[in-house]
């Protein structure tokens, strides 16, 4: 009896976006486009010109942000819903802007960080 190959397990590959968004809420469908025709798991945004009491809402992504409290500037990730994230402090910057997460890819925890400066 012949030995069987063995069956390859074919992982999906993890599509990642960055966007300098000049702003988002005027963007808002354009982005929601943007991800749903490339298929993006993850997009990083930076100058997302968000305020404090604003959020993001887009269908099947969750949005982590970090804002500015002055006018303009802020980071964005937006991670798909489904894939295993958390949010992640990034304490004492003075002039960077960050906004940091952490997923779970194939068993194995990932940092994936926004930057603006």
């Amino acid at each position: 009896m012949a030995a069987r190959p063995r069956k390859t397990v074919r992982r999906k590959a993890l599509r990642l976006a960055c966007w300098n968004a000049g702003g988002v809420r005027g963007m808002k469908l354009q982005l929601e486009q943007f991800l749903s025709q490339h298929g993006v798991d993850i997009c990083l945004l930076c100058e997302t010109f968000l305020k404090p009491h604003e959020a993001l809402r887009l269908a099947n992504y969750v949005c982590h942000h970090t804002d500015r409290p002055t006018t303009g500037g802020g980071t964005a990730i937006l991670v798909r819903r489904g894939i295993v994230q958390n949010s992640l402090p990034v304490p004492g910057l003075t002039h960077l802007e960050v906004t940091a997460v952490q997923v779970t890819l194939a068993g194995r925890p990932v940092k994936i960080l926004a930057a603006y400066l």
